[in-house]
Parts: structure tokens; C-alpha cells; sequence
């Protein structure tokens, strides 16, 4: 290494140069920026219904990829910070569907806060039947779900599959609808120009589509979601562990004011009019 011992205290070197972004010593600045976001999120930020979706890699079928036993944890509400782009109709008049895209900021500790302790029973230890299983501080803990974030390295972190629903922002909007309901896509810890100053990391970065409801359990339908099926009822029966599903609305009557149900009997007796052909089937046989 070249000294210049003309100019004694000049700056001839990597050395001598102070580093401002330093990870090993702004360790109390990053805790400031910590939480900096962690206010603006409560402050500015909405209360979102978010659940996790209970994916185990041993039960689901992986060579067709399907997962028929899957189910979602019962969802917990948490403060994010939305960016909500709807009906972006740009592309709508070409024929593409316009879908809304969403992006939400959860602090990293909120998040682990919310969900840290899903599918774990805290058991005193007289009702602990496991051996292996600890009896220190007169607390013990009981996993129901060992593998809820299995597929995240074993982490209280976001995945994609799970779904999170809009709750606050929902509420109050005519016909009875509820919030949107969203499918993660992605999720990032890290954005150096939005959400790193400092080199530090502090939100979670999760990006959505619309989530198309089938069924899952755990999850329910936005209300005022109302698909027409080919008959009166569609969905899940009563009698499992699920809520069922409420039967279709078809308030038309017929000429002899009986109630119609199904949309075969509307299509005949509304759509074509046609009350001398009773063979007037919406998919033929004409």
C-alpha cells in the first residue's frame, strides 16, 4: 500500500475512508428506520383478514398437482399498507380481462406477531400425553400444524398460495358486498429504492391477483358474488365441517305462478318465451 508522507492525514486509501452504510455499526439507526415504517403502517395503513394457506408437501399430489386435502388457517387480522390498482381498464376494450392488481407492506415483526402461533395449543403439563415433550416454565407447547410454513424454510414468513381479503376497506359497500379477496403471487423482502434505507430490512413486500373462491376450506366466498349455475343450489352441502353453501335466488315465476328452479325453467319461460315448445333446452335438443 502507497503511503503519501508528504500530506500526513490525506486520504490515500480504502482504509481511511469512513463507510456510512456500515451494517456492522448502524445497527440503532436501523432499528429507527425499523420503526419509522412500523408507525406508518399503523398510522396510514388498513386492516386486511390474511390466511395462510396450510400447504404440506407430504399430503399433496405432486406429480398431477393437485392438493385435495389442503385448508387454510383460520385467518387473523393485520395492519397493511395498500396499493390497490382497480379494473385497470386499459387493455379492456381489446378483450383482455381487466383484473385488479394489488400490493400490500407488512412489517416483518407484525406479521411474526400475527402468526407465529398457528396451529400450536399451549397445555399445562397435566394434560401433556406426549413424553417428548417439555415440561420446563409449567408451559408446554402442542403443534397441530408442524408443516404450516413448511415450504418457507420452516419461517413465519408469507408464502404464495395464501389469501388475504380486504376487510376494512370492504366494509359498508352497497348490496351486502364484502372486501375483495386476493391470491399472493410474490412476495419480497427487499426493494433497495422503496423499502431498504440503511441497508436494513423492515416490511414484507406481497403482491396479489383476484382469488377465484372454490371451495377451500377455511375460506367463504365474497359476498354478493352470485355465479348463475344450472340449478338452484351449487356448492357444499351441509353436514361437513364447513359452512354450507346458500341455495340460488330464482325469484321468476311461470304462467302459473310457481316458482322457477333453475335456469333451464328461466331460460324456457322468461328468456324465450316459447310457452307452446316446451323443448326449449339452453343447450339444444330444439
Amino acid at each position: 500500500m502507497q503511503q503519501n508522507t508528504c500530506f500526513p492525514g490525506i486520504i490515500d486509501s480504502d482504509q481511511s475512508c469512513y463507510r456510512y452504510l456500515d451494517k456492522s455499526v448502524i445497527g440503532n439507526e436501523e432499528y429507527l428506520y425499523s420503526n419509522y415504517y412500523r408507525e406508518q403502517i399503523n398510522v396510514y395503513g388498513t386492516e386486511i383478514t390474511y390466511f395462510v394457506n396450510a400447504y404440506n408437501v407430504l399430503s399433496a399430489d405432486n406429480f398431477y398437482g393437485e392438493d385435495p386435502t389442503r385448508r387454510f388457517a383460520p385467518g387473523k387480522t393485520i395492519i397493511a399498507i395498500v396499493e390497490l390498482s382497480e379494473n385497470a381498464t386499459t387493455l379492456s376494450k381489446f378483450g383482455f380481462e381487466a383484473d385488479d392488481e394489488v400490493t400490500i407492506y407488512v412489517h416483518l415483526s407484525s406479521f411474526y406477531d400475527a402468526f407465529y402461533d398457528i396451529g400450536v395449543n399451549n397445555l399445562t403439563p397435566e394434560y401433556v400425553q406426549d413424553t417428548s415433550i417439555d415440561s420446563e416454565n409449567e408451559i408446554d407447547i402442542a403443534t397441530e400444524t408442524p408443516t404450516v410454513f413448511e415450504t418457507q424454510y420452516n419461517q413465519v414468513q408469507p408464502k404464495s398460495g395464501d389469501v388475504f381479503v380486504l376487510t376494512e376497506y370492504g366494509k359498508g359497500r352497497p348490496g351486502n358486498r364484502s372486501g375483495k379477496q386476493f391470491e399472493v403471487t410474490e412476495i419480497l423482502d427487499e426493494d433497495i429504492a422503496k423499502t431498504n434505507p440503511l441497508g436494513g430490512h423492515y416490511v414484507w413486500i406481497i403482491k396479489g391477483k383476484r382469488f377465484d373462491y372454490s371451495f377451500e376450506p377455511g375460506l367463504s366466498a365474497e359476498n354478493g358474488s352470485q355465479q348463475v349455475f344450472d340449478n338452484a343450489y351449487n356448492g357444499i352441502l351441509s353436514g361437513g365441517t364447513q359452512t354450507s353453501s346458500p341455495g340460488k335466488k330464482y325469484n321468476e315465476q311461470d304462467a302459473a305462478n310457481k316458482p322457477l328452479l333453475s335456469i333451464n325453467d328461466v331460460s324456457r319461460e322468461i328468456i324465450f318465451d316459447m310457452p307452446k315448445n316446451d323443448n326449449t333446452d339452453v343447450y339444444g335438443t330444439y
